[in-house]
């Protein structure tokens, strides 16, 4: 499949279904669409394969934790837990998908004393 350019912006194109199209007309259409500007068109020749491209992630690839993310304050904080490591009973915590789907989420809690990282699944 070669890759296709927006003729505004020279961004490449997405595949995308056109469901406007389909609730007025009751067909099904495909167009190529920019996610910068606004410039759509349809495709023209359908025989043409479109790529689709999915990631499977684990969650120690998705989940990373900066040293810094205690002193964030957009990030909520609990005084209800206690650290393995430390024994500190403040963290910060905040959600992360688990498993291949991510179909479940746990809690990745990080003590803001000594930053050490774990998860609710751990505790007992």
């Amino acid at each position: 499949m070669p890759a296709r350019f927006c003729r505004n912006c020279s961004n490449l194109l997405y595949p995308q279904e056109d469901k406007e199209y389909f609730l007025r007309e009751r067909r099904r259409r495909l167009l190529y669409v920019c996610r910068t500007c606004a410039y759509r068109e349809v495709v023209q020749n359908l025989a043409e394969p479109v790529h689709r491209h999915v990631v499977h992630h684990s969650a120690s690839e998705k989940t990373t934790v900066r040293l810094d993310a205690p002193l964030d304050p957009t990030l909520p904080r609990t005084h209800h837990v206690t650290c393995a490591k430390c024994g500190h009973h403040e963290a910060v915590y905040f959600q992360s998908p688990v498993g291949r789907n991510d179909e479940a989420l746990v809690l990745v809690f990080i003590c803001v004393h000594c930053k050490n990282t774990w998860l609710s699944s751990d505790e007992q």
